[in-house]
């Protein structure tokens, strides 16, 4: 395996995890508008032209690519949302496959283009399908305007305003009963912080700070996020990465620094990290709470609190009075809320969530890189093999005819070391990088019949040589082109200006044989190219000084046969079109022979398994630079390969060398004749007679390497359902000991 499909292989894993994760965004993104359509407060309702206007959008699938077609609203209710808008993309080689737009964690589709229309700061009205939004009008700009001015061929660039979400906790636009009293122009964003331009402010409106204090060691459990999932994941990647470069280049130097990978792997997953959180102060403030919304409290025009959402029930949506709070230091989660809810005290009571995300990761990139190594690689047989060798079951076989095959008692598991004449790759396996994975065993070679297949090979691979029109320049070439040259100077001084020029023109030599290995090969495989060639080889006859045409191929076939060395002079022009008929007329007959073929190779297969291939390259003696440089000549191989293998005259060039992982036979089963093998060949099988494997050899590192990935996924995916249940369970418990303290104020005003 080359650099190339590794860097491959590399790109697909990457893309892989991208693609999880990308559709784990949009998962998340669902819930969290299941809850956000459970708290909304609509402004409006739906007009019955805005509803007209987004019917396009409800009943065609490519209206709404790539998102998820949904054929209905939840209602008819326009709500609002504010905030940076940010869009999000799947990439495949730099193209863009699949995006989505966001405000705060709720997706939104913009129907005519009205994306143009996003700026630093939106302010958005939309109605809700069951996975994502619709936008009705941004910024001041509806839907009726945008579908009178769209076009569907608009090009525009979408601004990014993604980098400026850091900052959006740090604002929260003010809400009045009269919400349409929000002035958007009274807003300036800024790299470094979001900030209003009102100034005027009532000393009632501010939060008093009442105290700092130190967080305490419940409420830093809660902010630490340390994990050794990291390295894990890093020592797992770059020991597959070595272990398949290293496997199918034959280099076992790597064994001791794949073992350290797999070993760095288990340390980091054993030791548990140990960290010692500098404490933090936070602060104790008296405010009132202006408004809660989608798990975000605001207290004042420019501090927003982000709490548990399990919180939600138990917030008032604003409050008339000041409440004792307790904050993180950089102003944006809310600690504790008058001294009810408590992240302090639900951790002390109930323990600390349960982190699922490293658990995700590793759980998919253990799958991956273990159907890569199963794949690529053959770890169980591998296994397999090792414990047969160990235990002195394995036989180490060197089979150089079909008698030795038969009767070697091959079993699963055992080192092959084939080399038998007349082993020949399966034609239909032989691509354009001639690596093979199934090849034939062919003992007699196909019958010869008058009238047959085999009865043109000679005319075939004439046709097929590179000098099948073979020119000539002789005596009479060069008198008939004095001869035109004063014709043509005659004829233009007669006429008194330049109205002929010279045409040029060639000889061909053997056009006589030409003619017959034509027609023999149309008698036998009449391609539906036949006709053309014959038309075009009839239009290039010459005799004396006139042309003319065979109306008739059998005249012509008739005059040639009793001259095959007959030599013709034709315009050049003609010859081309006759070169270009014969590129298509080979390639028909090309894939007539290739099926013969393939009919002919069904004796005993051998298919080498898990991406493992022999070079066909120096066997077929196919020269890469002049099959580049010269598309007949490599035609010409092939087809020699081709009779090669139907005459059975292919020297023992093939030596595969692996181990069995499966067996067939033929139809009689007491004869136990073998019909097809399939081996994983690899030149690391090649043991001498006293040679043992070593306990660092990559056949080893296989099994080790494979069942390091198997315990990863296994063991995340048991974490990730235990945490996962965790995690619920303990939600519930504190749900419920809060509405036993509190019971639900979700609609307190």
């Amino acid at each position: 395996m080359d650099w190339f499909t590794l860097v491959k292989i590399g790109i697909l894993i990457f893309g892989m995890v991208s693609f999880i994760l990308f559709k784990g965004e949009r998962s998340i993104n669902k819930d969290n508008l299941d809850d956000h359509l459970s708290l909304r407060e609509p402004i409006r309702d739906l007009t019955d032209e805005e509803l007209d206007l987004l019917q396009p959008f409800l009943t065609s699938k490519m209206a709404v690519y790539p998102y998820k077609f949904q054929s209905s609203l939840v209602d008819n209710k326009v709500s609002q949302l504010q905030g940076i808008c940010c869009r999000h993309s799947l990439n495949k080689n730099t193209d863009e496959i699949d995006y989505y737009y966001e405000i705060d964690d709720i997706e939104l589709f913009f129907p005519y283009n009205m994306d143009k229309y996003i700026d630093q700061f939106n302010l958005i009205e939309v109605v809700f399908t069951k996975r994502y939004g619709i936008v009705v009008n941004i910024n001041d700009h509806d839907i009726k305007t945008a579908q009178e001015n769209y076009d569907p061929n608009e090009e525009y660039e979408f601004n990014d305003f993604g980098h400026l979400k850091d900052h959006v906790d740090k604002f929260y636009q003010k809400r009045n009963d009269n919400i349409d009293a929000f002035d958007i122009e009274s807003l300036t964003l800024y790299d470094d912080d979001l900030k209003s331009t009102d100034e005027v402010n009532s000393d009632e409106s501010k939060n008093k700070t009442l105290y700092q204090r130190e967080e305490t060691p419940f409420e830093a459990t809660i902010r630490s996020k340390f994990s050794n999932y990291l390295p894990i994941l890093m020592c797992l990647l770059l020991a597959t990465f070595l272990f398949t470069l290293s496997w199918h280049n034959s280099d076992d130097h790597t064994s001791i620094i794949i073992l350290l990978c797999i070993g760095g792997a288990a340390f980091f997953a054993w030791r548990k990290p140990k960290f010692d959180l500098t404490p933090q102060q936070v602060n104790v403030i008296e405010a009132r709470i202006h408004d809660n919304y989608f798990n975000k409290v605001g207290i004042d025009e420019n501090t927003v609190l982000k709490y548990p959402k399990h919180w939600s029930n138990f917030i008032p949506k604003s409050s008339d009075s000041a409440t004792e709070m307790v904050i993180s230091e950089d102003g944006k989660k809310l600690l504790r809320y008058c001294h009810t809810l408590s992240i302090n005290d639900e951790v002390e009571q109930f323990g600390a969530p349960k982190s699922v995300r490293q658990n995700i990761i590793l759980l998919v990139v253990g799958i991956i890189l273990s159907i890569a190594l199963i794949y690529y690689t053959d770890p169980i047989n591998n296994g397999y093999f090792a414990y047969r060798y160990y235990t002195q079951q394995s036989k180490n076989l060197k089979i150089n005819d079909l008698t030795t095959l038969n009767s070697s008692d091959i079993q699963h598991g055992d080192i092959v070391n084939i080399s038998i004449k007349n082993t020949s790759c399966d034609v239909n396996d032989l691509t354009e990088n001639y690596k093979c994975h199934n090849f034939f065993i062919n003992s007699q070679p196909i019958d010869v019949k008058e009238n047959d297949f085999m009865s043109i090979e000679k005319s075939l691979k004439h046709i097929f040589s590179p000098n099948f029109i073979e020119y000539i320049y002789d005596e009479e070439l060069k008198r008939f082109k004095n001869s035109q040259e004063v014709a043509v100077a005659r004829v233009n001084y007669e006429l008194g200006y330049e109205a002929f020029e010279k045409n040029p023109f060639s000889k061909i030599k053997d056009f006589g044989q030409m003619v017959i290995d034509i027609d023999n090969s149309c008698n036998i495989l009449p391609v539906a190219q036949c006709d053309e060639v014959k038309l075009r080889m009839s239009n290039l006859f010459y005799k004396g000084d006139i042309f003319f045409r065979y109306d008739e191929w059998d005249d012509l076939l008739a005059k040639t046969k009793g001259n095959p060395d007959l030599a013709i002079i034709a315009e050049n022009r003609r010859i081309y079109a006759l070169s270009r008929e014969l590129g298509l007329f080979k390639s028909a007959l090309q894939k007539e022979i290739k099926k013969i073929v393939s009919q002919y190779q069904s004796e005993i297969e051998i298919t080498l398994t898990n991406q493992s291939y022999i070079d066909m390259t120096p066997l077929i003696k196919i020269d890469m630079a002049s099959r580049f440089k010269s598309m007949k000549l490599y035609e010409y191989e092939m087809v020699n390969y081709y009779f090669d293998i139907l005459n059975s005259t292919i020297s023992p060039n093939v030596n595969i060398i692996g181990v069995v992982s499966d067996i067939r036979y033929g139809k009689d089963q007491n004869a136990k004749t073998i019909s097809a093998l399939k081996v994983n060949a690899n030149p690391r099988y090649n043991f001498g007679e006293n040679q043992t494997i070593s306990y660092i050899s990559l056949i080893i590192v296989n099994l080790i390497i494979f069942i390091a990935m198997a315990f990863t996924t296994i063991i995340n995916g048991v974490k990730l359902v235990k945490n996962t249940k965790f995690n619920q369970h303990r939600i519930k418990e504190i749900k419920k000991y809060y509405e036993n303290r509190l019971g639900t104020i979700i609609n307190l005003k």
